[in-house]
């Protein structure tokens, strides 16, 4: 297992990753850990249900986004990590689509501190905290559409968070509480 950085002087196959890029991910299961620090980054899977992220119930995150702008990771599975599935902080602009985050130990779907965001037609299942959270924003600017949430601790959380910040078509099924 291994944590890789994703930063503007990374090479990623032997080419520099630069703000505007787009990774996209053959189907099969990777045992990393991805950290993104390159602005403007797309990364996406080919296929939702066979390229999955695995924590092996060893690795922090499967996918964390620090202090970005304009980052998009969709179409892809995270499970079995220790904390988060996939994970924004400090960002603006952010997309997560078609995503399905499953037993992972704190959240599935995790926006913290982020503004200007869309998480939509994803999936998540067995977190203990919760399967969804937007929260410490206001004004969040944000929106959760077409989103499932069962068998968490929570469905969706969002401590501190609200201002323009919209849940729509979406369901809380089987979880402590639906949403908190």
């Amino acid at each position: 297992t291994m944590a890789r950085r994703v930063r503007n002087d990374t090479e990623v196959a032997g080419c520099p990753m630069k703000p505007g890029d787009m990774i996209l991910l053959s189907p099969g299961v990777y045992n990393e850990a991805v950290n993104i620090e390159t602005d403007n980054l797309t990364i996406r899977g080919l296929d939702r249900n066979e390229v999955i992220l695995d924590g092996e119930f060893e690795l922090e995150n499967g996918i964390r986004v620090l202090d970005t702008d304009g980052v998009v990771v969709e179409n892809m599975t995270a499970r079995n990590y220790v904390s988060n599935g996939f994970f924004w902080t400090g960002s603006d602009n952010y997309r997560g689509s078609y995503l399905t985050a499953y037993r992972n130990g704190d959240y599935g779907i995790y926006a913290f501190d982020s503004i200007n965001g869309l998480l939509e037609h994803s999936y998540a299942s067995g977190s203990p905290d919760a399967g969804f959270y937007i929260g410490q924003c206001y004004e969040c600017n944000a929106v959760m559409d077409d989103v499932i949430s069962e068998y968490n601790g929570l469905g969706y959380s969002g401590t501190t968070s609200g201002g323009n910040l919209y849940i729509i078509n979406s369901r809380f099924n089987n979880n402590r509480a639906g949403i908190n």
